[in-house]
């Protein structure tokens, strides 16, 4: 079914609102409703939140607007899946490497380690907040083509510049991390790691692939909304930018995903990678 553009910004804009406000406003309420007193319901809520602020949302406004799940992305795309596991293989390594250096135990890099002890709720929470980003990203880049006009220019150009400012602000507050924690490899490959996944996504481009610069900036500010947060703790705001940067790598890398497969299959194989397979928090908050 076809969508305005005015339309198609509003879905957009009100699924990166409950994104950005949504944890607020639940944990407020649970701070006054002791709801995980009950048995079992702060494992509920520990799976099911992260999924309800990222794609609850889309599946709703995508209902609405009787829209096939097929244009975005859930058809077949032959490779995806392998390719989405590739883009995940250089922070898989940085996340190993800093972690064998340092002497810290694996399972520290490897989350799905934990569940040798016994730690499946989070496990589970954390491939819900993954796959729940995959959505999202997936969502945003394919409502941006219509929400937002733009020069069209080659996938491969459009990724560098985007590219180039995220690696910039990454560097930055990797810089200033640095010198209020003593410096961590972890601190130093992981940006690397994410910068790796993006490079490879650029080389494995096919074709005159096309797109504008607002259809893949979406995923890369959305993304990049969930761990940064405007702080008057110094610190915090360091913290919570030096995340966002790197949150900001992987939605350009699952932008370029979607825009050059056309598939959710590559997008969703990179984020069950990135939450079983390294340290890096979906929702840093």
């Amino acid at each position: 079914m076809y969508t305005s553009p005015d339309e198609a910004r509003s879905d957009l804009f009100l699924a990166g609102a409950v994104f950005l406000l949504g944890p607020i406003i639940v944990d407020l309420l649970l701070s006054i409703i002791p709801l995980r007193r009950l048995p079992g319901a702060g494992t509920v809520l520990d799976i099911a939140l992260p999924l309800v602020f990222t794609v609850l949302v889309p599946y709703l406004l995508i209902r609405y607007r009787n829209e096939s799940l097929r244009s975005y992305g859930l058809g077949p795309s032959p490779g995806a899946l392998g390719l989405g596991v590739l883009l995940g293989a250089p922070v898989v390594v940085a996340a190993v490497v800093a972690t064998v250096v340092e002497g810290d135990a694996l399972g520290d890099a490897l989350p799905v380690l934990f569940l040798a002890d016994g730690a499946v709720v989070l496990t589970l929470a954390r491939l819900a907040s993954w796959l729940g980003l995959a959505g999202l990203a997936v969502y945003g880049t394919v409502k941006a083509r219509d929400a937002f006009r733009g020069d069209p220019q080659t996938l491969r150009t459009t990724a560098v510049e985007i590219g180039r400012v995220v690696a910039g602000v990454s560097v930055v507050a990797t810089v200033l991390l640095a010198l209020a924690l003593d410096i961590s490899l972890g601190l130093l490959l992981l940006p690397l790691g994410v910068a790796g996944a993006v490079v490879l996504a650029v080389r494995s481009l096919r074709g005159p692939s096309s797109t504008t610069r607002p259809t893949l900036l979406t995923p890369v500010v959305l993304l990049a909304l969930g761990p940064f947060a405007l702080s008057f703790d110094a610190f915090r705001f360091v913290t919570g930018l030096w995340l966002a940067a790197l949150l900001a790598g992987i939605g350009l890398a699952m932008g370029m995903l979607m825009t050059a497969r056309r598939s959710a299959y590559g997008v969703v194989a990179f984020a069950v990678v990135l939450a079983l397979f390294t340290p890096l928090s979906a929702i840093g908050r």
